[in-house]
């Protein structure tokens, strides 16, 4: 697989290997989220009524994510990755997209009634995971949801040669961090539950576990 240490080499830019990555492999990636078969959504769709304001942060290519979520709600998705976002736009025309990083990118407008974060904060420094935390809480109304994949156990930070054909970034804490951050922002946690690798039922790649939580900033 090609695992290297980032630690080892501090020359490594996180956010340009991620940003590259993704444009370079938009297509194969695309193509394997959108066997995804699975109702990730469902613990967050059966609290938010229709017509709700979504963000989804690191939509990648819309599918399944953005377009599961916009069939009821009004939907912004950011992405890093302009390849990832015009095939978005495409796949998802009634969404708005916003290209940017998640730790920087500004979000004006009225507060998000829920956010999500489907396969997206191991791609950014571990150690920022605590701030985009806090600012995923500065978007949301009061009683707003968040619902995250984040990480089982926490591992070094490391970049993959062949990542759908790419170089990528990997970075993470483990759940009991995770938990602390969490409830140390102020989140309430609704639940969690183990996920796989969201490429489909006939994806042949190595198998994957994510704690998914379920989040509330308190009314």
């Amino acid at each position: 697989m090609g695992r290297k240490s980032a630690a080892e080499n501090p020359a490594v830019d996180p956010k340009e290997i991620v940003r590259t990555g993704y444009d370079l492999c938009a297509k194969a990636y695309a193509a394997a989220r959108r066997e995804d078969d699975t109702d990730q959504l469902k613990p967050l769709l059966e609290l938010l009524p229709a017509d709700s304001t979504v963000l989804d942060l690191g939509c990648g290519a819309g599918i399944p994510i953005a377009r599961r979520l916009a069939a009821r709600h009004r939907v912004t998705g950011v992405d890093v990755s302009k390849r990832m976002l015009r095939l978005a736009r495409a796949a998802v025309p009634e969404a708005r997209f916003v290209h940017g990083d998640i730790s920087e990118v500004e979000l004006n407008g009225s507060p998000y009634d829920a956010a999500v974060a489907i396969y997206v904060l191991f791609h950014l420094p571990r150690e920022t995971h605590g701030r985009i935390f806090r600012r995923v809480w500065s978007w949301l109304r009061r009683g707003g949801y968040f619902l995250a994949t984040l990480t089982e156990h926490a591992e070094e930070p490391y970049t993959e040669d062949d990542f759908f054909g790419a170089r990528m970034y990997w970075s993470n804490l483990g759940w009991p961090d995770y938990e602390v951050l969490l409830r140390k922002v102020g989140f309430d946690i609704l639940g969690e539950r183990m996920i796989g690798h969201g490429y489909g039922r006939t994806y042949r790649g190595r198998d994957e576990r994510h704690p998914m939580v379920l989040a509330q900033k308190p009314e």
